[in-house]
């Protein structure tokens, strides 16, 4: 199987070869990190003596919930070296500043079996932990070869992801079966790894990690002075939509522009997903003639504004803080949506779209606790919107409600160190190397 696999990859790279080759040329987001991912890194110029233990999260959010889980295992198993990948530059940075014990942080290379073998020798791994549902087949292949054992934590499966591995399940059976334990969300993310050969026994349900997100209010000091830099006043109205894709802002303005009749004095706070998209938000802006600020995340803001876009890396949850209500971006468009509870941790009325299969389970969790709206178009949204604007006291119905159900579901972080813990003390055989 991992011959078939590797054959592939080599017709498909020949095949597309010009596409590989000037696609970076031309694209500076695509060069950047490129070097990294192909295995040439200063991190990896010298290897490491003595063995891991190896931790991957793909992006931003999934590092923010690795780093309790590292941090905890790190100090029961000394012995090892603590190695962390990201699948994306931002989430490097992010695993720069939570992770400081980290004997390696680097970009995960490549899935090519030329690029992630000599990757795995380097780094001599025992164990490799990936948080949610990152499969590289290569990557496991050769870890597998070389005795590491692999977890998964935290491990989901969407609806999207399902349907592709069910098609190809005699290929994923085999990338499964290189897997040790697979820690999941819920019981039907069991009964889906299960289904694509993932083996019973080593199945455990621990839970949503990101139910433990730690709750680090601004104080009000720090809250004022953003304030201040954004040209705001505590009496403000503000809707603050986050991780937003561009194709998502037309029906979010109409939206807007139907409450801003009832709520004139309401301020729009626009966080693009990706900061590379702001001109295509700013098109969109100056076709509808409409003015809007930017703020850069440094310089104050001097002009009045109704809409404000945000032009700055790790602002988003001290912006939801400030919001009297929150959208959550990705689910008005064909992404999965993005997660609603980094507003909701802060008691803010959280509305979003129809796409959030990357969070099945929390948006029906969020529903059925009544601190979250779906809404499929701009008249549901901005029909919903008036309500939370106009009624206070359903507002803090909703703050008190938020807190309580973080208190209701947390826990997971705490069992899934628990498995790991047992699981690691069970299997901690050396590794065997080439």
């Amino acid at each position: 199987m991992p011959f078939l696999y590797n054959l592939l990859q080599v017709l498909f790279l020949l095949l597309l070869f010009p596409l590989w080759v000037g696609l970076p040329l031309f694209h500076k987001r695509l060069r950047k990190g490129l070097a990294e991912r192909l295995g040439i890194s200063e991190s990896l110029k010298e290897p490491i003596a003595s063995p891991s233990l190896w931790v991957h999260a793909a992006s931003l959010g999934e590092v923010k919930v690795s780093a309790p889980i590292c941090e905890a295992l790190e100090e029961m198993f000394p012995a090892y070296d603590l190695i962390f990948t990201a699948s994306t530059p931002v989430g490097k940075k992010q695993a720069r500043a939570l992770i400081k014990n980290a004997r390696k942080i680097f970009l995960l290379p490549l899935d090519f079996f030329w690029v992630v073998c000599p990757v795995v020798a380097k780094c001599r791994p025992a164990f490799f932990l990936v948080a949610e549902t990152e499969l590289w087949p290569n990557l496991f292949f050769c870890m597998k070869r070389r005795g590491v054992r692999i977890a998964l934590f935290n491990g989901r499966i969407s609806d999207k992801s399902y349907k592709r591995y069910k098609t190809f399940r005699f290929f994923f059976r085999h990338v499964l079966e290189c897997v040790g334990l697979f820690l999941v969300q819920t019981e039907e993310d069991a009964r889906r790894m299960a289904a694509l050969g993932a083996p019973d026994d080593r199945i455990r349900v621990t839970g949503n990690v990101k139910f433990d997100a730690p709750y680090a209010p601004m104080p009000e000091s720090e809250a004022e002075a953003l304030r201040v830099s954004l040209n705001m006043t505590r009496e403000d109205t503000v809707w603050v939509a986050g991780s937003i894709h561009p194709e998502e802002l037309p029906p979010l303005l109409d939206a807007f522009r139907g409450v801003k009749e009832e709520f004139p004095e309401m301020k729009w706070i626009v966080i693009p997903r990706h900061l590379y998209a702001l001109p295509r938000f700013e098109e969109t802006l100056r076709s509808r003639g409409l003015s809007y600020a930017i703020w850069d995340g440094r310089k104050d803001v001097e002009e009045t504004w109704e809409i404000l876009l945000v032009n700055a890396l790790g602002q988003l949850i001290r912006l939801y803080q400030l919001g009297t209500a929150a959208f959550v971006g990705g689910s008005l468009a064909p992404v999965g949506g993005h997660n609603p509870l980094e507003p909701i941790r802060y008691g803010a009325p959280t509305l979003f779209g129809p796409r959030m299969e990357n969070f099945r389970e929390i948006k029906e969790i969020v529903i059925k606790e009544a601190v979250a709206f779906e809404v499929s178009n701009a008249r549901e949204l901005s029909d919903t919107l008036r309500r939370l604007l106009g009624d206070p006291a359903l507002r803090e119905e909703i703050r008190v409600r938020c807190h309580k159900l973080f208190e209701k579901y947390h826990g997971a972080t705490e069992r899934s160190i628990q498995h790991l813990e047992a699981w690691i003390r069970a299997h901690g055989t050396p590794y065997k190397g080439d």
